[in-house]
């Protein structure tokens, strides 16, 4: 089942007996745990009926003890197993996944990684298994785009590129800063720069996106003042993250002069699905590089990469990007 659906069943209180999360992004585990926890059952019937457990603190015999309680004054006993990854023998519970307890809804939360086909189909059977799969890079900024309509704000798709690229993949954080937004604004508010910067605090002039823009420019003087300030606020601006980004920006060029059409459909599979000035303007970006200059420069992130993680340098994380800016520009 996808997140949507569960959700919506979730909403319609349609309990499933057990609900087995797991995959590589935590957000919407996250958010389908914190689900059942608040609305499966009323708030004064959640002392006696409801059960949050912790992989590290507890085991599978602890866990059928709790969901083999039988319910009181609730239709439903909630038992929820938060960062089951930690869990001891998570195998065992099959056998109680082939014949679950009726008035038990158990949530097992396994994080981070995937259990085999062989441990999970046997939760297909009598429950809900959902893999929560990570938001490629290229549909992050649509997805930021989707959680503002939840939260009754707007936004066009060059505000949701700022935030995908200073934010990256962080999907709880992007949550959290519209859940601040709601607080201090009108519902509707269509979400500018200049809201971006003085409450997410991602400044307008000094961000990667706008560091991307210069570079693609070749504007020096701006490339330059940008840098100056990332390395002035080098903790809001980690090295890793500043080169993670670039490196995706002049993939993307590279991919251009590599592809065989330069047709609409293309170029959205290049830079993705954004106005169509956005990708005009990259377009353009990309001819003002060689293809020998953008894999030269792809080379450098490479190694700047591996010197931002301590490889091979003792140079500061200022003097690092400093170094790294020159030479792309020379």
């Amino acid at each position: 089942m996808t997140y949507e659906e569960i959700i919506a069943g979730l909403q319609k209180k349609q309990l499933a007996p057990i609900y087995l999360l797991m995959g590589e992004e935590p957000f919407f585990i996250d958010q389908i745990s914190k689900f059942i926890e608040e609305n499966a059952i009323d708030a004064e019937n959640r002392d006696f009926n409801q059960a949050i457990l912790y992989g590290k603190d507890t085991d599978v015999p602890e866990i059928l003890a709790n969901v083999k309680e039988f319910p009181f004054g609730s239709p439903y006993r909630i038992v929820i197993v938060k960062e089951a990854q930690d869990l001891r023998d998570i195998d065992a519970l099959k056998n109680y996944a082939a014949n679950p307890c009726v008035n038990s809804v158990l949530v097992i939360c396994y994080k981070y990684k995937k259990l085999k086909a062989t441990q999970y189909k046997p939760f297909e059977k009598t429950g809900v298994v959902f893999i929560s799969d990570l938001i490629k890079d290229n549909k992050l900024p649509d997805w930021i785009i989707k959680q503002a309509a939840i939260h009754n704000f707007k936004m066009n798709s060059q505000v949701a590129n700022m935030l995908s690229e200073h934010i990256g993949n962080d999907l709880s954080r992007i949550n959290s800063e519209f859940g601040k937004l709601q607080i201090i604004l009108p519902p509707g508010t269509e979400i500018t720069h200049n809201i971006v910067q003085e409450h997410i605090g991602i400044s307008k002039e000094y961000n990667i996106f706008e560091l991307q823009n210069a570079l693609g420019e070749r504007n020096v003087p701006k490339i330059y003042k940008i840098t100056y300030n990332f390395c002035a606020n080098i903790k809001e601006n980690p090295n890793i993250k500043t080169i993670a980004a670039l490196n995706k920006f002049y993939t993307r060029l590279l991919a251009y002069h590599y592809a065989p059409s330069k047709n609409e459909e293309t170029l959205q599979k290049i830079f993705g699905k954004v106005h169509p000035y956005v990708i005009k303007m990259n377009s353009e970006y990309a001819r003002h590089y060689s293809l020998y200059e953008l894999k030269k420069i792809i080379a450098l992130l490479r190694e700047y990469d591996l010197k931002s993680k301590g490889l091979n340098t003792c140079a500061s994380d200022e003097d690092l990007l400093k170094e790294l800016i020159y030479k792309i520009l020379h």
